[in-house]
């Protein structure tokens, strides 16, 4: 267990903290945290399993304002961890994510005010023209605050996997059913908070084209979204080509202007 625990915090490591140390590179997505979990815990197909599904529940998660973030490496990492641990499957992976994903947003929330307090250090260091005292104040800071995420993984894992465990063998199987059924619903709300976000009465022509595609010709969704790329690139030169036609046009009634002006100056 407790080389479970570790390797699962080096992947929270990994993953959360990669994600951001030469820009975003979309490590913490729960289809790679995923991957990652069911990798070093021998269990490669049920980590990529869970980890597609979990990507389909927080791909429509986005954080807005004030409110309390998701972190969905974190909930993917113990979600999944703890339901391969405890012998459980898809759907346990998903009713024990999402509310460990709202954790890991208020630790995450936590972490951002604490080193909030470092920002006047960063100042005064830049005002002293002190550039490796920079350099070596981010990393730190960095590693700090993505250790902590990795720490908090190992103990969870440590104090939590016998007790889901029990927990999960003692699940009526009328209750596992049920959610195994919201958990197929769950990613459809993803999908639907995700298209309210980009909902446009233009776009709703390619949303019906894509449903009856799928519907009734029967595309596989790979196919489908080569058409939809196809698509978007197809608008996009037209949208660029329409561009480059008004400039031309602004452009030829600007010199037009010009010369009547000119025209208008040496008559007078």
């Amino acid at each position: 267990m407790i080389m479970s625990a570790f390797l699962l915090a080096v992947v929270m490591f990994i993953t959360f903290g990669g994600n951001w140390l030469i820009g975003q590179n979309m490590a913490d997505r729960p289809i790679v945290v995923g991957s990652l979990v069911g990798l070093v815990l021998g269990d490669l197909q049920s980590g990529v399993l869970m980890g597609a599904a979990l990507e389909a529940v927080f791909m429509g998660a986005v954080n807005v304002g004030g409110a309390t973030p998701l972190n969905p490496s974190f909930g993917t990492v113990l979600g999944a961890g703890f339901a391969m641990l405890s012998g459980g499957g898809v759907e346990i992976a998903i009713t024990l994510a999402i509310p460990l994903a709202l954790l890991g947003g208020l630790l995450e929330t936590t972490m951002s005010v604490v080193l909030s307090f470092f920002a006047g250090r960063f100042d005064k260091l830049a005002l002293e023209g002190n550039d490796k005292a920079i350099v070596a104040m981010h990393y730190g800071l960095w590693f700090l605050r993505y250790i902590v995420f990795a720490i908090v993984v190992f103990i969870a894992i440590m104090s939590g996997a016998t007790p889901v465990k029990l927990f999960v063998e003692n699940i009526p199987e009328v209750i596992m059913r049920g959610l195994a059924a919201c958990g197929g619903l769950i990613p459809a709300v993803g999908f639907a908070m995700l298209l309210k976000m980009l909902w446009n009465n233009k776009l709703s022509i390619y949303y019906i084209l894509g449903f009856v595609i799928v519907a009734y010709i029967k595309i596989p969704l790979i196919a489908l979204a080569i058409i939809g790329t196809v698509i978007a690139v197809a608008i996009a030169y037209r949208d660029y080509e329409i561009l480059n036609l008004k400039s031309d046009k602004f452009h030829t009634n600007n010199n037009s202007n010009s010369i009547m002006d000119d025209d208008e100056e040496f008559f007078s």
